[in-house]
């Protein structure tokens, strides 16, 4: 072999070398997540993507895209798994009307408090995880919303004053809540709400507290009524491809970024909702407990709306349900 040759070789081994482990050629993922920057889920979020580059030491960048600004809600789950995006954010049961038990989080009144809610994810979880992985995606990890409540204009004092009235519904069984109530459903997106107010789309809604302070609910309704219906999930996913891809040291680090950030997501929302309600007072919403007549006439409901999703789900929505009642 000549000098010039082997000086060629070694100019060119040096040069593969430093590519390598140049910045240039990390790996940089988008993530279109739901909400702005101030909301607990998209500050936890941030921390996460924090974690992951600094655990890779800065091999895998994750650039976060809030409130539908890259991808829209709707589109998130598609977009991660076709590879579009490599990671995503979205809210679950918006997706129930594909299957059952993606709305396992959304049924009124089937997990009442906290510690319900996150024994209820326990239960469903391989069952989610089953359906996504089948869809080349991995579910990465799973934060709640506080639990929901109705926002109005008016007084509320059973559900026979919601007849008429034009509700939002932000996934399937909403709707149904609504039309139970005598409601007129109207499905309009979180990134809406304020506008849809505004122009009479809507007349009254069920969300979170955490919603309510991003879309400014103050604005345009005067009443929240905190009937704690139910806590819908957030979930993050990531194309399984895209991170089979990936080295182990790399994968265990996003792994371990996920169940810290699991946890940690599960006591914000127990620790947010204090204060978030005290932002609806402080913003002038009355802030009020529900009637004893309105929670009997939702309990019936959400009975109802309780044995309807178990029909849907079929036999796994019954094994779900024998999981969540054990002890």
């Amino acid at each position: 072999m000549t000098y010039k040759l082997k000086s060629l070789l070694a100019v060119g081994g040096l040069t593969a070398a430093l590519l390598a482990t140049s910045p240039a050629f990390a790996d940089k993922w988008n993530m279109p997540v739901r909400s702005n920057e101030r909301n607990y889920f998209t500050r936890n979020i941030m921390q996460f993507a924090d974690e992951v580059k600094k655990a890779t030491d800065n091999k895998l960048e994750i650039v976060i895209h809030p409130e539908d600004s890259l991808t829209k809600q709707p589109e998130v789950k598609r977009a991660v798994q076709t590879g579009q995006v490599q990671i995503g954010e979205y809210l679950m049961s918006i997706h129930s009307n594909e299957n059952a038990i993606f709305g396992v989080d959304s049924v009124p009144f089937m997990a009442s408090d906290a510690k319900e809610n996150h024994k209820l994810m326990v239960a469903a979880r391989p069952f989610i995880e089953s359906l996504l992985k089948a869809q080349g995606i991995r579910l990465l990890f799973v934060v709640p919303w506080p639990a929901n409540s109705f926002y109005t204009g008016k007084e509320i004092h059973s559900t026979s004053d919601f007849k008429g009235v034009k509700f939002r519904a932000f996934n399937p069984v909403t709707g149904r809540l609504a039309e139970l109530m005598g409601a007129i459903p109207v499905t309009v997106q979180q990134s809406e709400v304020p506008q849809a107010f505004s122009t009479g789309v809507i007349q009254a809604m069920i969300t979170s507290p955490a919603t309510g302070v991003d879309t400014q609910a103050w604005d345009f309704v005067k009443y929240f009524y905190e009937v704690k219906a139910m806590a819908p999930w957030n979930i993050v996913i990531v194309n399984e491809r895209i991170f089979s891809r990936l080295d182990k040291k790399t994968q265990d680090a996003i792994l371990a970024a996920s169940k810290t950030a699991e946890t940690r997501g599960w006591e914000l929302a127990a620790s947010e909702t204090g204060k978030l309600i005290d932002t609806l007072k402080s913003k002038g919403m009355d802030v009020r407990q529900p009637s004893p007549e309105l929670m009997t006439e939702l309990k019936k409901i959400g009975a109802q709306l309780i044995q309807e999703w178990t029909k849907s789900a079929g036999a796994n929505g019954e094994k779900i349900m024998q999981q969540y009642h054990k002890n």
